[in-house]
């Protein structure tokens, strides 16, 4: 017989520290208070989403356990409720946009849409259906992939190949608008394919030159491709973007970035990790704002000043080991199961990817589309192969990491031409162990030891 596996619980007796908490006021002008985000995680998300609540240890905790560290369980819950925001968006006819991963809101926001990965075209079908457990939840993310591939491409990785999924299902999508920055090779040829097979919903590409000369050529040319973005968006939301417009969503979200880079310096000083590798997702706020800058820029506050006592306290981040294997992370939209990491002795300490996006700093005097454009151009992400290992490495350094794992998803074609070279410039030159791993994993919640058997072995050789 199965073993059976309670739901995991907050218990009774921190319910006064989340009620002393400040209510989150929405961008809409509503309130969500302390008591019903109480309610929530204790009553209401068990039941719409209990595999997220699942202590199955074969599948991993999407929970960090950390039942002290506040900021984590209202981060948890702006999570989960993200769905209902989307759904009260839609109802009230804002646009939905597919949008390339790692390459900030301001412009899309500015613009009266709103941004979503190729990734929620997927969530948003599963979450039709609520009530569903971890194995469920697994099968029925496996059957959409492979409808999305029949529909674009086998080849593709497993995130963007859900644009396929757009052929023959209703989604509430008004447009696929991405940026091709170089991150993704599969994302043009995702768009393009759609357009020849369909082409229901409106496509169209932002340009990004790969071209790494520094000239003013450059800035210029990103300016006007986003002037030309803003125009074709405008024209699905109905809304002439301005200058005030765009400046404004600018401030909002260096406020993110800028509060994301505080929590990293901090997180970053403790002597011991102040939270465990779960609680460290806190860059996703400051990117994608949870469809809410203000409120993410809250818990962001609430989040640094958490760190801030544990860094002081000498607090160590719960379910980690004593001096845990620290692992810095390579590559794109993939990054390893968190739980588990920690579970066999390890812990994240740092990733390139949407830390590239984190980093960045908009001006916020002068031209607002000029300002972007100029960063944009200077993204370490998407510079020459050569520079983006030398910012790598300067992150591996901060971070005081053991090892790095390059990860990237099976079909990624960029990713995996870049792998071996960025690896090896940051193994010469920092003296770590480096590994790469593909894998094919993304959204599945279960049989993933051949990925998990390899972490697990270079925690073991790092320790």
């Amino acid at each position: 017989m199965s073993a059976i596996y309670q739901p995991f619980r907050y218990p009774d007796e921190i319910k006064p520290l989340v009620l002393e908490k400040e209510d989150l006021v929405f961008s809409d002008g509503s309130t969500v208070t302390s008591e019903d985000i109480w309610e929530f995680m204790t009553v209401t998300g068990p039941k719409r989403f209990p595999f997220a609540f699942s202590t199955n240890p074969a599948f991993g905790h999407q929970l960090s356990g950390d039942v002290t560290l506040i900021s984590s369980i209202r981060r948890a819950y702006f999570g989960m409720t993200g769905i209902d925001r989307v759904k009260n968006i839609v109802r009230k006819g804002t646009p939905l946009v597919i949008v390339q991963g790692g390459i900030s809101n301001d412009l899309y926001l500015a613009s009266g849409c709103i941004p979503v990965g190729p990734m929620f075209i997927r969530g948003w079908l599963m979450n039709l259906q609520e009530g569903r457990g971890y194995r469920k939840a697994n099968f029925d993310g496996a059957a959409l992939l492979e409808e999305a591939r029949q529909n674009l491409s086998f080849e593709c990785c497993n995130l963007i190949a859900n644009i396929g999924l757009l052929k023959n299902r209703n989604l509430p999508i008004a447009a696929i608008a991405p940026c091709l920055c170089s991150r993704c090779s599969d994302m043009a040829y995702a768009v393009e394919a759609y357009k020849s097979q369909s082409g229901a919903i409106p496509a169209f590409l932002m340009d990004y030159p790969v071209n790494h000369d520094w000239g003013e050529w450059r800035t210029t040319y990103l300016a006007e491709e986003l002037h030309l973005m803003a125009e074709r968006l405008g024209r699905i939301s109905g809304k002439e973007v301005t200058d005030a417009d765009l400046m404004a969503e600018i401030k909002l979200e260096n406020r993110a970035r800028a509060l994301s880079r505080e929590c990293e310096k901090i997180w970053r000083s403790g002597e011991v990790p102040p939270t465990n590798s779960i609680d460290r997702g806190f860059h996703h706020l400051a990117l994608m704002g949870g469809f809410d800058f203000p409120v993410a820029n809250k818990i962001l506050e609430e989040t640094r000043d958490e760190l801030k006592v544990r860094v002081r306290e000498g607090v160590k981040g719960f379910g980690l080991a004593d001096n845990p294997a620290r692992l810095f992370i390579c590559g794109s939209c993939v990054t390893p199961n968190q739980n588990f990491v920690d579970k066999k002795g390890g812990v994240l300490v740092g990733s390139d990817d949407i830390w590239s996006s984190i980093c960045m700093d908009v001006k916020e005097t002068g031209d607002p589309f000029k300002n972007l454009a100029m960063a944009y151009g200077s993204l370490p992400y998407e510079r020459s192969t050569e520079e983006r290992a030398q910012w790598t490495i300067e992150q591996v350094k901060a971070s005081h990491a053991d090892g790095v794992i390059f990860m990237y998803n099976w079909g990624c074609n960029y990713q995996s031409a870049v792998a071996t070279m960025i690896t090896d410039i940051i193994k010469n030159e920092t003296g770590l162990p480096a590994i790469i791993i593909e894998i094919g994993e993304l959204a599945r919640m279960e049989s993933l030891e051949q990925s998990q058997n390899r972490i697990e072995s270079f925690i073991e050789m790092l320790k």
